[in-house]
């Protein structure tokens, strides 16, 4: 039961996998075959929800297929989601602050830079900012320290959904453009990263495009 509990505990936390290794430990040393089911039934669902996790990376992935002709750079604004793993991970003698840019070390979103680089993104003026669980909305250049918070689990103190929102009403970027400003946003990351996005735009006339449902062929007018 310890284990079985501990793997609840896990997957609260979003540490499917951690979490799949324990509901596996349970299902051996159950002794009953009825807990042994229930320990088999935890197994599948976290299972799914692993499958989910690596079928929605693969979508965000995807994001190098977008069409920047399609889009005009003074409406739209790409948001990137900040990622667990950072500089200090691989770095521990990296500085106390970090540009964001340089302090994401996650995959996810080290390919999304690289796509930044070969579509010119920048150049173009195009605007694209983080998302953040501790610092919310922040530009590529704003410095961060190495955190461990998510939107998975309210015990690590993440941002708020209301701060996330008078972020977006009333804060400034670059040369005094108000996040509001945008009409097309375009967001790189989890579901979890989306509704976030999506109750902090809720009261503009915006359209949120996800990377479920961008395709090299959309068209936006």
């Amino acid at each position: 039961m310890v284990a079985f509990a501990l793997g609840e505990e896990l997957e609260k936390q979003g540490e499917l996998r951690e979490a799949l290794r324990y509901y596996k430990e349970a299902r051996r040393l159950f002794p009953l075959e009825q807990y042994k089911l229930k320990a088999e039934t935890a197994i599948a669902q976290i299972e799914t929800k692993i499958g989910k996790r690596k079928e929605a990376k693969e979508k965000w992935l995807a994001f190098p297929g977008i069409n920047l002709e399609n889009y005009s750079p003074e409406t739209t604004l790409f948001v990137v989601s900040c990622t667990k793993t950072k500089i200090w991970d691989t770095n521990p003698h990296a500085p106390d602050y970090v540009p964001a840019l340089y302090a994401y070390r996650g995959k996810p979103f080290l390919s999304f830079l690289k796509w930044v680089n070969e579509s010119n993104l920048e150049t173009k003026d195009f605007k694209w900012i983080i998302l953040s669980a501790k610092y919310g909305y922040i530009e590529p250049w704003h410095p961060i320290s190495n955190y461990n918070v998510t939107f998975n689990d309210e015990r690590t103190g993440p941002i708020s959904d209301e701060t996330l929102y008078r972020q977006v009403m009333f804060q400034k970027r670059w040369d005094n453009i108000s996040l509001k400003n945008f009409k097309i946003i375009i967001c790189l990351g989890s579901e979890t990263y989306q509704e976030k996005i999506r109750k902090s735009f809720r009261d503009l006339n915006v359209q949120i495009i996800t990377s479920k449902n961008l395709t090299t062929n959309e068209h936006i007018t």
